[in-house]
């Protein structure tokens, strides 16, 4: 025989939830802090309800987004006004020479 189980969230801390319009990760940490709960348990949460959700890009230490190679690889086919495709193998040279070779390119 099975016992019921409490709900993880209770209608008061759903209704915090709902105080807010847009989320992100500090609004997460926020909500978090004031319900009790881990910010990726209200990261969940928010999903789980099909509320919008901002994934925030990770950052370099120097504050700078990181980039990926193939975001290189397609500012470089856009700057020589190429096809992505035919430059496929870009993908695997050092992220320094891409950087590089975008930068040469006036």
């Amino acid at each position: 025989m099975k016992l019921p189980t409490q709900p993880n969230y209770t209608p008061a801390m759903l209704a915090v939830i709902n105080e807010y319009d847009m989320f992100d990760k500090a609004v997460a940490i926020e909500i978090g802090a004031r319900i009790n709960r881990s910010p990726r348990s209200v990261i969940a949460k928010i999903k789980s309800l099909g509320l919008p959700y901002t994934l925030q890009r990770p950052v370099r230490k120097d504050g700078l987004p990181i980039s990926r190679k193939i975001d290189t690889v397609l500012a470089i086919a856009k700057a020589l006004d190429m096809d992505p495709l035919d430059l496929d193998g870009l993908t695997k040279a050092p992220k320094s020479a891409l950087e590089a070779l975008l930068r040469e390119i006036p």
